[in-house]
């Protein structure tokens, strides 16, 4: 485990992680911009709602994602259904 310090609207966050150092910087990266895409809404709306929404905004994403990748595999396992049968 190491600590890790993360810094969100201004405000510094510190906690531990056993996440290897790839993926925390993938997190230090996507706060960069999930910060620009949200600040002017940062100014708008209180601190704990505006986390509320990228939270929810995120989830999003992973599910559209997560139905994607879903979908491809649908895909490549019927074409090699179709193959295997063809090959007989």
């Amino acid at each position: 485990m190491k600590k890790v310090k993360i810094t969100l609207f201004g405000k510094d966050y510190e906690f531990t992680s056993n996440s290897s150092d790839e993926v925390i910087d993938y997190v230090h990266k996507r706060l960069k911009e999930l910060q620009i895409s949200y600040s002017k809404l940062y100014e708008e709306v209180p601190f704990d709602d505006l986390l509320v929404l990228i939270l929810c905004d995120v989830l999003e994403q992973e599910y559209a994602s997560q139905k994607a990748i879903d979908s491809t595999l649908s895909n490549l396992r019927e074409k090699l259904k179709v193959l295997r049968l063809e090959g007989e």
